[in-house]
């Protein structure tokens, strides 16, 4: 007799923890008093693997020109959580990726590093990632 267990969900997770503002923003005065709280989520499809680093970075870079369509020039107090949801099957390796990334708006003499923070916690799946797919 062989005993079958319910298939598992294959999700993984991963988070930036708490609102994190680059070094060189963080000095006092560095930054405007005026911040104005934005957020994105974004859901990606991806084929053979993910690479989170890449899909931070897009939902980032799409975030900052939201602050610049507001006139400012930095993103601070930076938040993002990544959910990737495995595929069913092996054969289709196709994974939905859910990020929601939340920054603060401000202006800054300062420049903007354009890099989201905290990259080393962010867990993928290894290989070659195509995007089919990209909704907001």
């Amino acid at each position: 007799m062989r005993r079958t267990s319910p298939k598992q969900k294959q999700h993984i997770q991963s988070s930036s923890g708490e609102p994190y503002t680059h070094l060189s923003l963080d000095a006092p005065g560095a930054v405007s008093e005026r911040r104005v709280p934005l957020v994105q989520k974004d859901d990606f499809v991806c084929r053979d693997a993910v690479d989170v680093v890449r899909l931070l970075r897009l939902v980032r870079a799409s975030l900052y020109e939201k602050a610049e369509a507001l006139g400012a020039n930095v993103l601070i107090d930076e938040q993002w959580t990544c959910t990737i949801h495995g595929p069913r099957d092996r054969s289709g390796a196709t994974y939905r990726v859910h990020i929601e990334y939340s920054a603060s708006a401000a202006r800054s003499d300062k420049p903007d590093p354009q890099r989201p923070p905290l990259l080393e916690k962010a867990q993928g799946v290894p290989g070659l990632m195509t995007i089919l797919s990209r909704s907001d």
